[in-house]
């Protein structure tokens, strides 16, 4: 239900602080997939959109969203990340559907997500298609995935 979840674009920098503690939670202390960070050079001009638990009053998940520094208007999502907690809540959909409206506000023309293995069904779900071979990132299986937002944008 949406109506637990205040999902938003985070404004300061205590939202991204909170973003960011996360994401280690989930990347570096829980799946192990960055010996101590997974904070990278995209997290500078990343736009962050968290959902907050309106019943717990804390942070339940977050993703970010990009635009490819080589290649203008196209734009990436990715370290989606929800706490173990709201999972299988709904979450992580929530937070997938804010990114396509965040990036389709930015103008972008592409958005692709790389995306974990066991993910890919529920993208699929959301619409994404794959696109190229999967491929091992951090040691673990992936797929590049993209939202046509042409579809997207009739379909609303």
């Amino acid at each position: 239900m949406r109506k637990n979840y205040e999902i938003k674009v985070a404004e300061t920098a205590e939202e991204i602080r909170e973003a960011l503690r996360l994401r280690n939670d989930v990347f570096v202390k829980e799946q192990k997939l960055f010996p101590q960070s997974d904070q990278d050079e995209h997290d500078e001009k990343a736009i962050f959109i968290n959902a907050w638990s309106k019943k717990a009053d804390r942070l339940a998940g977050t993703v970010r969203c990009y635009e490819d520094p080589e290649k203008s208007g196209i734009w990436w999502g990715g370290r989606l990340a929800v706490e173990e907690q709201f999972r299988i809540k709904g979450v992580g959909v929530y937070l997938i559907r804010a990114a396509v409206d965040e990036v389709t506000k930015q103008k972008a023309a592409r958005f692709l997500a790389t995306v974990q293995k066991e993910n890919i069904r529920l993208f699929s779900k959301l619409g994404w298609v794959p696109c190229g071979e999967g491929l091992l990132m951090y040691g673990v299986p992936h797929q590049t995935m993209e939202m046509k937002l042409y579809e997207q944008a009739k379909a609303t």
